[in-house]
């Protein structure tokens, strides 16, 4: 795909490093740019690079308190 993917140990774990918003959810029939086909895919606009904020992540979307988000945002 043309994708640079970097090495593990290079990688920030443990990090909150971004912050997107979920506009829509669609379900694609063709493969497109990162989409595979016939699975469904976020659609994200406005994001934003924020100080890494130390949070174990989880699978799926999952909110961040907003106390610790709006230390580094402000």
């Amino acid at each position: 795909m043309g994708v640079i993917i970097p090495e593990l140990i290079s990688l920030r774990r443990g990090q909150v490093i971004g912050i997107v918003t979920i506009v829509d959810c669609r379900f694609s029939q063709v493969a497109s740019g990162w989409g595979l086909p016939l699975l469904y895919h976020w659609q994200l606009e406005n994001p934003r690079e924020i100080t890494p904020i130390p949070y174990i992540g989880q699978l799926g979307i999952f909110e961040v308190p907003d106390d610790l988000v709006m230390e580094v945002v402000a």
